[in-house]
């Protein structure tokens, strides 16, 4: 990513892209329990939490590499965590 103000964003609005299709997803299907839908949404805004404190946080601000490879390995993450709540809503 080019900045860490794009980074925050892009995490922030697909994390509220996911709630939205999580409550759509339980408006479609009758017959989901209430407490599995808010345990996913706690779930994905947790997840944003965490990204943008990471994101705040970079290690070895004075060694361009490091930040770069930090920041590869955050969105990367965020990537494989946005997969998981993915097949999780898929399953409900």
């Amino acid at each position: 990513m080019a900045s860490r103000r794009r980074l925050k964003k892009t995490i922030k609005f697909v994390t509220s892209e996911l709630i939205t299709d999580i409550y759509f997803h339980c408006l479609m299907k009758k017959n989901i329990e209430d407490q599995k839908v808010e345990k996913l949404v706690t779930e994905a805004v947790n997840l944003n939490r965490e990204f943008v404190l990471r994101i705040i946080r970079p290690d070895g601000k004075n060694n361009k590499k490091i930040v770069r490879l930090y920041y590869k390995k955050i969105y990367a993450d965020w990537q494989s965590a946005m997969n998981e709540i993915i097949t999780k809503i898929e399953k409900l």
